[in-house]
């Protein structure tokens, strides 16, 4: 047990100093760092296109963006708001490595799907109402390259809510479309890897 809390304590601190001197009202990253270096280990160096599907202030941007050191990445949000400000800031450093697409999830899938974009990684965490995440799943799986993975977020969020606005009806329904998505972890997040078909 000690060698396993020491391994969390070095991740901690890892993790510390690549959200140092950011600008940060709120953490949901945080706490998931450490599953996602284990989960997504023997991606970490052939990733070079990542999709991320809510972006906010850029906490997971940011982490994706140090995690795979080679790799560009596409946050698609609305934009709008203060903490989009906050967004630019956090991810000026990272330069040309960053396009932002500001607009609804729909319509920026639709823009990528029309330049032919295809990703080695996808973030899905957007809208958590069902609808939107079945459209959000839907359009980043067309988008995504044969063995690549894709993660979506808050699958056990608001358990007691009606379902339309709960994320995990959506992605079950997804998973059971999608024989193809091979499921690598299934928590509070769900990743999927795509086998070819």
């Amino acid at each position: 047990m000690q060698l396993r809390a020491r391994v969390v304590a070095l991740a901690q601190a890892r993790d510390a100093d690549v959200f140092a001197g950011k600008d940060f009202r709120h953490d949901w990253v945080g706490a998931r760092t450490i599953s996602w270096r284990m989960l997504f280990e023997d991606i970490r160096d052939t990733t070079s296109r990542v999709l991320e599907i809510g972006s906010h202030e850029g906490r997971s941007a940011v982490f994706w963006l140090e995690f795979f050191a080679g790799a560009h990445i596409t946050c698609v949000d609305l934009f709008s708001g203060d903490w989009t400000e906050r967004f630019d800031r956090n991810l000026a450093g990272y330069g040309a490595r960053v396009r932002k697409l500001a607009g609804t999830s729909i319509k920026s899938l639709g823009i990528l799907r029309e330049e032919k974009a295809v990703f080695d990684f996808i973030y899905v965490d957007g809208s958590h109402r069902r609808d939107d995440v079945m459209i959000d799943c839907l359009g980043a799986w067309r988008l995504l390259r044969d063995g690549g993975v894709m993660l979506m977020d808050d699958y056990t969020w608001m358990p007691n809510n009606p379902d339309a606005e709960r994320v995990a009806p959506a992605v079950d329904i997804f998973l059971a479309w999608h024989p193809e998505a091979e499921v690598i972890d299934k928590s509070h997040q769900v990743a999927v890897r795509k086998r070819p078909t």
